[in-house]
């Protein structure tokens, strides 16, 4: 067992959860060590070069009404002025000559711009359309407050179609916001989940806009965490997966990695919940507590990255793209990878076609179909990669809300953090920064128990 282990805090995953509360440890003086099994940290916030291409884990945006990581990353030393780029704008375009649309993203800070968004577009959604959608919107944000596990028994489809959508306003509008998103279609998207994700934000919707990296998001904002942690005392190890977690009379007290056995006084388990199911179910799998959090199901991504002789689109900007196999898009050579000619990143739906096919097959999927959008790509195409997640988060279908843990178990030794706990921003950079620091809480309070015990 490593010296002198015994006492601090040990948090295993280097995503933004376990950054937020390994920041919030060393912040506090409390001895911590955060373990990270990728070669840089970031977890699902991540950027690094995959064989030799500057690539990033999906196609992520920074919102407005965001309050709990803009102050981590103020803590951290980062200005958030120099990190984002506010696109403050998203785009929809229908297939085969079908219509578009720009839809303004900031009530506050382009008003003009957000209302002649909500009054114009009357291709992808007509008047009636839009207002079943706001009564749809106003309805379900209601019953989650009111009765969200009978809300989770329902699709959104399902739930739109209830309330009058049409058929159009599902297709055009619904389908961005669920598979451009989270990568699931809204038949099989959870209602409760849905209005979940939504209802953290309307009490600053005033506050909502939407930008872009200017940069890597390992570079820009996870690794300046990191050197925070390091500079207040704390420890940072990445290429060391933990294998096990060491329990003694009913207490976590120890991990191991790589063969060695890492003395902790307290753990906190901040991976995604994959990688946290299979650190967990060895010494737990018969624990009542724990059986919903291991029985939960996770949410594929596929996301393809394409460098280009040219940029594909005159603006940086998130543009939808509903019938296609490409959900969500954004030209960023003028953000995020601003070394390049041209860098097309595209979420892809439904993630499960794409995991078994091999890179070439997905790359003509995507050229075929950036056609229908009016992407020209082939012929233009200089390199790409394809970033498979077959796990890349909990399932956000029917059924799965109940079962998102707490930060605290019933178990000494062990906390739990990350963005599918049980706190108000699910799915999400805010939620993971939440449930670390509501995980370090915890930690700090067992760790301020051991040494007056002592």
């Amino acid at each position: 067992m490593t010296p002198g282990g015994g006492g601090r805090v040990v948090v295993v995953g280097g995503g933004l959860a376990g950054l937020s509360c390994a920041f919030e440890l060393s912040d506090r003086g409390v001895p911590v060590l955060l373990l990270e099994a990728g070669d840089v940290v970031g977890g699902r916030t991540a950027s690094w070069a995959k064989d030799g291409m500057a690539v990033e884990s999906g196609l992520h945006r920074f919102l407005g009404f965001f309050s709990a990581l803009p102050r981590l990353l103020e803590r951290a030393g980062v200005d958030l002025g120099a990190m984002v780029c506010w696109e403050d704008e998203i785009e929809i375009r229908l297939p085969d000559g079908g219509p578009s649309g720009v839809l303004g993203m900031a009530p506050l800070h382009r008003p003009l711009r957000t209302l002649a968004g909500v009054l114009a577009n009357n291709r992808l959604l007509t008047p009636l359309d839009k207002l079943k959608l706001a009564r749809f919107m106003a309805a379900g944000l209601r019953d989650y407050v009111r009765r969200p596990d009978e809300l989770d028994r329902r699709s959104v489809t399902g739930y739109a179609k209830a309330h009058g959508v049409s058929d159009r306003a599902v297709h055009n509008l619904l389908v961005p916001l669920t598979a451009g998103l989270f990568f699931l279609p809204p038949e099989r998207f959870s209602a409760a989940i849905f209005f979940g994700l939504l209802a953290p934000g309307v009490p600053r919707l005033h506050q909502m806009r939407l930008g872009a990296y200017m940069g890597g998001m390992t570079e820009v904002m996870c690794a300046p965490i990191a050197r925070g942690i390091e500079a207040r005392g704390g420890e940072v190890r990445t290429g060391v997966e933990v294998d096990e977690l060491v329990v003694r009379d009913g207490r976590v007290e120890a991990v191991v990695a790589g063969g060695q056995t890492i003395g902790a006084g307290h753990v906190v388990v901040a991976t995604s919940i994959e990688p946290a199911q299979r650190l967990l179910r060895p010494a737990f799998e018969d624990h009542p507590w724990f059986a919903p959090m291991l029985s939960m199901g996770t949410t594929p991504s596929v996301t393809v990255q394409l460098e280009l002789d040219r940029p594909s689109m005159d603006v940086d900007r998130t543009t939808f793209g509903p019938g296609t196999a490409l959900a969500c898009f954004a030209e960023q050579c003028r953000t995020t990878f601003r070394h390049a000619r041209g860098r097309l990143s595209i979420i892809l739906t439904p993630p499960e076609r794409f995991l078994a096919m091999e890179p070439d097959e997905v790359l003509a999927v995507v050229i075929e179909d950036a056609g229908r959008l009016g992407l020209e790509l082939e012929g233009h195409v200089t390199d790409f990669r394809v970033v498979a997640h077959p796990h890349d988060f909990h399932c956000l279908e029917p059924g799965h809300l109940g079962l998102r843990p707490d930060q605290e178990t019933p178990v000494a030794g062990l906390s739990l953090a990350g963005d599918y706990t049980h706190q108000r921003f699910m799915a999400s950079m805010e939620g993971a920064v939440i449930s670390g620091q509501r995980a370090a809480e915890l930690a700090a309070a067992a760790h301020a128990h051991g040494r007056r015990a002592n």
